[in-house]
């Protein structure tokens, strides 16, 4: 027979898995809503800057948002925060910002902070980033190696030729990052695509194929 105490447990793990995929429901809706935001008010700023002549000029504003705001965990709380007056984060950012960014940029963050979307703010930099590599038809190359790009020159070079031949047409722009969890090899991103060449993908397909002999 049951006993209570297994009965409630068992009632309580069925609410809490139900509240769980509630919840993760609720995140992916956000997230995606986010991203939605985001690139709706990154085109409508792109739009902006276009018909103002100013596409340069904002994306360098956000160049200064971004390491301003953004990177600092106490300042960007503080103006994300809803429980703080948004005539007080105003006049802040007002003091702060005059004469430093375009009145389009300000005018951005003022709307985000009025509608509680300032956690959009990255994203929206990101979006308008991209928009701006589309303009000038950019294609945006990230290489990832184990070891600084000092090491292997010659490599580096070789591949970055290759790239560019497989990339007609549009102007290359390469951003390097070292990261020592991939062991050895090259992770290669080319806008939305990636092709992994690590020995720590390798070293995965390799447990993988051994779990699934066993």
């Amino acid at each position: 027979m049951e006993s209570i105490a297994d009965s409630i447990l068992k009632d309580l793990k069925k609410e809490v898995l139900k509240e769980s995929t509630k919840e993760k429901v609720s995140r992916f809706t956000r997230i995606t809503k986010n991203e939605s935001n985001a690139k709706n008010y990154a085109k409508a700023m792109f739009d902006v800057a276009s018909d103002a002549g100013k596409i340069e000029v904002i994306k360098s504003d956000l160049d200064i948002v971004y390491s301003s705001l953004l990177v600092d965990k106490d300042i960007y709380d503080f103006f994300k925060s809803s429980f703080i007056d948004g005539n007080l984060r105003m006049r802040i950012l007002k003091k702060v910002y005059a004469g430093k960014i375009s009145e389009e940029t300000f005018n951005l963050i003022a709307i985000l902070i009025e509608r509680d979307l300032l956690h959009t703010l990255f994203a929206v930099i990101v979006e308008y980033e991209n928009l701006c590599n589309e303009y000038y038809n950019i294609a945006v190359v990230k290489i990832t190696t184990a070891s600084g790009i000092n090491n292997n020159i010659e490599d580096i070079e070789k591949l970055k030729e290759c790239i560019r031949n497989m990339i007609k047409n549009r102007d290359v722009h390469f951003i390097f990052h070292t990261d020592e969890n991939i062991i050895g090899g090259v992770v290669i991103e080319i806008e939305d695509i990636v092709y992994d060449y690590s020995i720590r993908r390798v070293l995965k397909g390799l447990k993988t194929s051994i779990s699934n002999d066993n």
